[in-house]
Formats: structure tokens, sequence, C-alpha cells
């Protein structure tokens, strides 16, 4: 019982940080946590997506904003409203991570949004912008906030540097990313989870990851896919080489945001090394999304010059479920429909010779 007592205070004098579990949660989760566990400081996650919170997400931002976006508003006001010790809101800001391109200006200008909302705690600062500074130095900054010395904040930088290599190698085995995540959040070690049955068809599904993997707003969309009989690739499942040469559109298109240039190196392997390794692409697309658009086009557009089955779902906070179940099925059964008449045919041609 004295042991038990003496963690519990323990706990209680920690520093207390709240994180919202929308937008770059899903990809950077596990480094965030893995720095913040070693400077010593309580996190407080924010629960799944649901119904209240993309309520109050859409009512205090603005219509222009994308449904991620909005999301993320939801997540803040229920760390303010449930979490009135907080001490800190963990608010990154991302600029950028290669030298080549640039979040999106969104994301850029995050924190300076949130630090102006009513009852908000301190804004905990941690920017990554790789034009400017390695992030080290912003690992620097974050540990002098929490009171850390600069060699404490360098160990705990490498530590989760490390952790999240090892993160992102699993997903390249073949790890589905909220499977990976709940791993994560659970301090439990990287194991595959039992081989899922393969389905008769296999999609590439395309979007970022607050796009796929927020099952709320998405109405499980990776389920529906799994439940008609397809199986699912994203881009954290591919080989890192992928991703090491960009795409060059023309000589006057240079892309240069960071997320959309992912998408197109994804979209270039199955166009070329990989064309037949899938039966199709689907993109999730936020509505007011300007970036996604714009891709979307040429991605379309490259897929009829392979005849490569694709579609398009953009969504919003008014997305229904019966009109996406009816999308979806008639795209996985017409794809499942040219399979069958292709095998049958090289069937037929392999009886003749």
């Amino acid at each position: 019982m004295l042991k038990m007592s003496i963690i519990q205070q323990e706990e209680s004098s920690k520093i207390k940080v709240g994180i919202a579990r929308a937008l770059h949660y899903y990809r950077y989760f596990p480094f965030w946590k893995k720095i913040l566990d070693e400077l010593g400081v309580e996190i407080i996650l924010s629960p799944e997506t649901n119904k209240k919170i993309v309520e109050v997400g859409v009512q205090h931002g603005f219509g222009e904003l994308c449904i991620p976006m909005k999301i993320y508003y939801g997540h803040i006001f229920h760390l303010i409203e449930n979490y009135p010790d907080l001490d800190y809101l963990f608010v990154p800001r991302y600029v950028s991570d290669v030298k080549e391109g640039f979040f999106c200006p969104k994301f850029i200008s995050l924190p300076d949004v949130i630090k102006i909302l009513p009852n908000v705690p301190e804004i905990l600062n941690f920017e990554v912008n790789i034009k400017e500074f390695p992030i080290s130095i912003s690992a620097i900054e974050l540990g002098k906030q929490l009171g850390k010395s600069r060699e404490e904040s360098l160990e705990a930088y490498e530590k989760a540097k490390n952790y999240y290599r090892e993160y992102l190698n699993f997903l390249r085995e073949g790890a589905p990313v909220n499977y990976a995540l709940r791993l994560v959040r659970r301090d439990r070690p990287f194991k595959l989870p039992k081989k899922q049955k393969k389905g008769e068809i296999k999609l590439l599904l395309l979007g970022h990851g607050y796009n796929l993997f927020d099952t709320y707003i998405n109405l499980d969309f990776q389920k529906k896919l799994h439940e008609m009989g397809a199986e699912v690739l994203t881009i954290e499942n591919l080989p890192e080489s992928v991703f090491k040469v960009p795409v060059v559109v023309n000589r006057k298109l240079q892309n240069y945001w960071i997320h959309e240039e992912e998408l197109m190196q994804a979209v270039r392997y199955y166009l070329t090394k990989g064309r037949n390794e899938i039966d199709g692409v689907v993109f999730l697309i936020s509505f007011a999304c300007g970036p996604d658009s714009l891709i979307s086009e040429l991605i379309m557009r490259d897929m009829k010059v392979v005849r490569l089955p694709y579609l398009a779902i953009i969504m919003d906070e008014h997305s229904g479920d019966a009109g996406l179940k009816t999308r979806i099925g008639a795209f996985t059964e017409m794809i499942k429909r040219k399979k069958r008449f292709e095998i049958e045919k090289r069937e037929q041609k392999a009886e003749i010779f």
C-alpha cells in the first residue's frame, strides 16, 4: 500500500501535458510520446473522435476549414473542458521536415490559432523546420520549458528518434496504423497481429493519416472495404525507397506540399514497378482541401492511361453511411468482375494452346 501511495504521489506531481488525438497524432504520436515520457511528463490524450467532439469543432471552426481542422478544434476543447488542471497543451508547429517542401499553412499556424482560444492552457512549443534549424534544437527548447537540461533533452530526443524509426519499420512490415498506435499507447512491444485473411482484390487506399485512420469521421472506411472482400494497403506500408525520389509533374508545376508529394510518390510506384501489385486505388479527400483536389485530378488522369480503377471519396461532417456503402460496394464489385473476367480469359487462352 505504501509503495502504491508513493507511485501515486509521483504521478500526481508530474507536469500534465494534453495532446489532441487528431491531425499529426496519426503520424507523429509515437515520437511525441517517447520524448515526453523521457522528459518526465504525464500525457493526457483526448479520446477517439465522437459526435460531440465533431459538433464542438464545427461550431468553433469557420466554414472554410477542412473537417480535420474542425475535429482538431473539438479535441482541444474537450481537453480544456475535461482537464482544467493541465499545465500545457502540446501543439507542435510543423513547417517542414524535408528541405524541398512545406506542410499545409493551416498546420504551420496551428499553435498561433490555438493559443487565442478561451481558457486554453500554456502551449508547449515544439517546432519542426529543418529549413532553418535541426530538430535537436527544438528538442532542447522543449526540454527547457519543462525544466530539463540540454543533455537530458538531447538524450530524450535520441531515444524518441530511435523509437520512431522502429515504429516506421513496423508499419513497413505490414502493421496497420491504428493497431500500431494502440501498442504505442499501451507501451507494448511491436509485434505483428495474426495474419488477416487476404481479400479477393487488393486496393491502395490513398489519403492523409488523419483522414484514413480516424474511424469516426471516415465511417470506418477500411472496415467497409474489408467486409467487401478487399485487402487494403496505405502509404505507411510501402518501402522507404518509394519516397526517395521527388515526382516531377512538369517544368512549370513543382509540388512543394510534403503530404501531397508522398501520395504522388506512392502512385508513381504503382504506375511503374508495382503496377501488377494492386487492383485499384481509392483516395479519401477532405472537403475544402485545395492540394488534395489538385493531385486527385492528376492521379485520375494517370489512372486512365494505365486503365487502373480509381475512386475519389470527398468527405466532411455531413458524410452519410448509406451513400458511402453504395459507392464503394459498386466500385469493389466492378473490380471483382473485371478480375474474374481476366482470369477466365487467360484460362481459355491456355486451353487453346
